[in-house]
């Protein structure tokens, strides 16, 4: 009886503290009775009346129809599939870009019912994102994955998983080096490019033309002996030094140490090397007209006609947060990848263009729910507008938007439809508080959103700051840096051949069916039909020319000697 007596007052300090925090309903509340006092759940009020859709979806007819609309378009698509040749490539990266992150910038552009432009594709397909060696992938060995058609390390950049990450001996050996698209696509005679809104030297765009035992040697500071920092492979690099357009940010991996770029950002090169002054200096020697950018006004007053090669870096670091960019010094990324569009066009025989989204995952790394939403609406532009910018050469370009990886990002409760994404949507009745819709399973949030003591911060206390670029969304377990998760990722694609990206997939097929619609790749890869026509009627048109000539040399020789007879 003591014990039991000494039990119920430990409970009710507990209760007690916890009910100071804000707090009610913890682990001994089957024991202890909590004061049924306000708030409660809305469904718990007697007179609550549930909520009611929009007013044409109440009619099963508004479903049906639409049912049947959507059901002659996919019939349509897979009626209708282009097998010519990718003459063009548009790789579309979502950096992080998950498919909760999807689903919530629908909500976040306007309503649940809408769709991304890509979302609108016609061939959708799953891929699966772990590296060789980790469950839950890094941006490097996905990248590899997409560009190369090759698994590899974590936070190795276009090796095989031979190479361990940070082993710069194994990195040099030829066997163990990956051939990305844009060498294929360089060694055809095709335009290449890459943009991005991270540093161009990042793990991403870094896979596009580099080699190195890590991600981390975007500059020669911790570079060890013997290998050569990616920044430096951008400028000299076999593929680096042959790219069309490089846009992006990371000016300080190409500025030595004491000297600052024309935005007045300091150099971090410890070798005293200008790689900008490098690149200008190179292609002046091959007698290529090459132009370097360093703001918005100098890129969109580019005239593609006049320019061979293209480099431009806007920010020392990543670019600015689309929402918070200062819009006149830096271009958007739909400016960069028009403007790279336009140059790489001009080639006929064709290009392979590499564009990332990449803020979005950084977005989501500080748990800043809204410019990770904000960041996708700008890869939705993008687009967009590429679509609209291409033309007629659509039939003749496969678009591929897809992530990389995904993030611990979850869109959960009960939200009513219509709902602010970025607000709270349901209500415990364990705690008697609102609780948000977007949360993270862990990140640097955490402290934000929960007590040392334990229990949850009140949402209401925060209500006038959901809509704040900075605002932090809770995690649930404190980490210095929200997480990569490990769920697959969707894959949208458009135009040649699209129609080999639906399914469930590794995430490596991606790279090879690339290679395969446009032609590219070794020759004893798979290649379709289209492919030898391709190659036969560049080597035929000599041929039949010479045939025909014969032909005529024989009619004139025979009429020659019936004369003469």
């Amino acid at each position: 009886m003591v014990s039991i007596c000494v039990f119920l007052v430990l409970s009710g300090i507990v209760a007690l503290h916890n009910t100071e925090h804000g707090v009610f309903g913890s682990p001994l509340s089957a024991v202890v009775t909590v004061p049924n006092v306000e708030p409660t759940h809305p469904m718990d009020n007697p007179d609550w009346v549930p909520p009611t859709g929009p007013t044409r979806e109440k009619d099963r007819e508004y479903w049906l129809q639409s049912g049947q609309a959507r059901l002659r378009r996919q019939l349509e698509h897979n009626a209708q599939r282009n097998l010519k040749v990718a003459k063009n490539v548009i790789i579309f990266l979502g950096d992080g870009l998950s498919i909760p992150t999807l689903a919530a910038t629908r909500v976040y552009m306007g309503g649940e019912e809408l769709e991304l432009s890509f979302e609108a594709f016609p061939h959708t397909g799953l891929a699966k994102t772990y590296c060789i060696n980790y469950q839950v992938s890094d941006s490097s060995c996905t990248a590899a994955a997409i560009l190369t058609g090759v698994k590899n390390n974590y936070g190795t950049i276009g090796v095989s998983g031979h190479v361990p990450l940070k082993n710069c001996p194994l990195s040099l050996e030829e066997s163990n080096r990956l051939t990305s698209i844009l060498k294929y696509a360089q060694e055809d005679g095709r335009s290449t490019g890459v943009v991005t809104n991270t540093r161009i030297t990042h793990a991403t765009p870094a896979v596009a033309y580099a080699i190195s035992g890590a991600r981390y040697w975007e500059d020669d500071t911790e570079l060890p002996p013997g290998c050569v920092d990616i920044a430096a492979q951008l400028v000299h690099g076999d593929i680096g030094a042959n790219l069309t357009v490089a846009l992006g940010g990371g000016s300080r991996h190409f500025y030595p140490v004491g000297t600052v770029d024309r935005n007045g950002e300091p150099g971090r090169r410890t070798d005293g090397r200008n790689l900008v002054d490098e690149w200008m200096n190179d292609l002046a020697a091959r007698e290529l007209r090459g132009q370097f950018v360093h703001d918005r006004t100098e890129l969109l007053a580019v005239q593609s006609e006049q320019v061979d090669r293209l480099f431009g870096l806007f920010n020392a670091n990543h670019m600015a947060y689309r929402m918070l960019a200062d819009q006149q010094r830096e271009p958007s990324l739909e400016e960069m990848t028009l403007k790279a569009l336009e140059i790489v066009q001009r080639n006929e025989r064709g290009y392979v263009l590499i564009v990332e989204g990449g803020r979005i995952d950084h977005a989501h790394h500080d748990n800043l729910a809204r410019l990770a939403l904000d960041e996708t609406l700008e890869l939705h532009r993008t687009v967009e507008r590429t679509m609209q910018h291409l033309g007629a050469s659509e039939q003749d370009t496969l678009l591929l938007v897809t992530a990389d990886h995904s993030h611990t990002f979850t869109i959960g409760g009960y939200p009513v439809r219509g709902n602010d994404i970025l607000s709270t949507g349901d209500f415990s009745r364990f705690d008697r508080m609102p609780f948000f819709t977007l949360t993270y399973a862990n990140g640097p949030s955490y402290s934000d959103h929960f007590y040392e003591t334990g229990g949850r911060r009140n949402p209401e206390d925060m209500r006038d700051r959901y809509h704040d670029p900075d605002f932090t969304y809770p995690a649930a377990v404190p980490y210095e840096d929200e997480t990569h998760g490990g769920d697959d990722v969707a894959v949208f694609a458009k135009g040649p051949w699209s129609h080999i990206f639906s399914g469930l997939y590794e995430q490596h097929v991606i790279g090879h069916g690339l290679l395969y619609a446009a032609c590219l790749g070794p020759d004893a890869f798979e290649r379709s039909d289209a492919c030898h026509e391709r190659l036969r009627g560049v080597a035929a048109e000599p041929v039949q020319a010479a045939g025909t000539l014969l032909l005529m040399m024989l009619l004139v020789v025979g009429y020659l000697q019936t004369q003469c007879s």
